[in-house]
């Protein structure tokens, strides 16, 4: 991250970890508690935009699974001070379910004129996933250049963290099913 802003971890966490979080996430899923992702500020709901479900991980009425995984980004926040000296306080994150066909338009995590978010991090679920099943990742490297780009492919295990205000990025379609945890990591706002 120090040298290019932006780090893909390959096995973050172990196959039954990931497992246990996929199972909650599908849970969720069947009991009707994933709503229909919104964008920016006013909570806009535009599917052209953007096509996921998403459900808030509250620490408060948290799983066995998701308090590993807030334990464990705790323990990344720490480090990730330690290192680049940001100030994290505070983490947010919600699973992501995408339907066969969606994706998320090309955007920025950090709102106009709000720097909160400093780190954005993505936990993949999405177990034997390959090449053909779409849905990657593309970061882009230059906001100025969109024909240097990155694609992540969102298999299972694979943790995704980057600066929040640098890297324009994008969804692109599946064709399965496609889950994930996403993330940030917040400094406190100059405003409170």
């Amino acid at each position: 991250m120090a040298k290019q802003g932006y780090a893909v971890i390959e096995q973050f966490l172990n196959p039954q970890e990931i497992a246990c979080l996929a199972t909650h996430a599908k849970f969720l899923q069947n009991a009707g508690e994933m709503h229909k992702a919104t964008t920016g500020i006013t909570k806009v709901e535009n599917p052209t935009l953007r096509g996921d479900f998403i459900h808030w991980i509250d620490a408060s009425d948290a799983s066995e699974a998701e308090i590993d995984y807030l334990n464990l980004m705790s323990e990344l926040q720490q480090a990730i001070n330690q290192a680049f000296f940001l100030g994290l306080f505070e983490f947010e994150s919600h699973f992501a379910i995408y339907p066969p066909g969606a994706g998320y338009q090309k955007h920025l995590d950090q709102f106009i004129g709000k720097s909160e978010r400093k780190i954005s991090s993505i936990l993949y679920l999405n177990d034997d996933w390959k090449a053909e099943d779409g849905g990657q990742l593309r970061m882009y490297l230059d906001e100025n250049d969109t024909t240097r780009f990155i694609d992540i492919t969102p298999q299972a295990g694979k943790m995704v963290v980057f600066l929040s205000s640098d890297f324009l990025h994008e969804v692109l379609p599946a064709n399965r099913e496609r889950m994930s945890i996403t993330g940030w990591f917040r400094a406190r706002s100059l405003n409170s």
